[in-house]
């Protein structure tokens, strides 16, 4: 599964729905770099097809200050700023059709309508932070 739809009449990711995926090797998770990030900045993207946001998120010394797309305008700017988040960021670099770079995917679970709700991390946890 991709890009993901929110469909509020299909509830396509109803956990009835969805298929088990295959196996994967321990070493293929790994190399997925996830890390805790702190959000510090939201800027409307109303140029792109889908409801957006443009975020960026400090991930600590090593990696800094990354930039994302993200579907998750069922948050206010208010509700994302300053909100831990935890986000992929070595899958590479996506340019979207209006030249916006996004740097990380951000981590959160689908409501059966396909509505991201942002994963949770306790609280103190230091930007950088790996998620394992």
């Amino acid at each position: 599964m991709g890009q993901h739809e929110i469909d509020p009449d299909n509830l396509q990711y109803h956990p009835s729905k969805l298929e088990r995926k295959e196996y994967i090797g321990i070493g293929e998770f790994f190399s997925v770099d996830m890390r805790a990030g702190v959000i510090d900045d939201v800027q409307e993207f109303p140029e792109m097809r889908k409801p957006s946001y443009k975020i960026r998120a400090d991930f600590g010394p090593v990696v800094g200050k990354l930039w994302s797309s993200a579907q998750i305008t069922n948050y206010s700017r208010a509700q994302l700023i300053g909100r831990s988040v935890v986000a992929a960021i070595n899958l590479g670099e996506k340019t979207l059709p209006t030249g916006f770079v996004s740097q990380f995917l951000v981590l959160g679970s689908l409501d059966p309508d396909g509505t991201v709700r942002l994963l949770e991390l306790p609280e103190g946890i230091l930007p950088g932070s790996t998620v394992a």
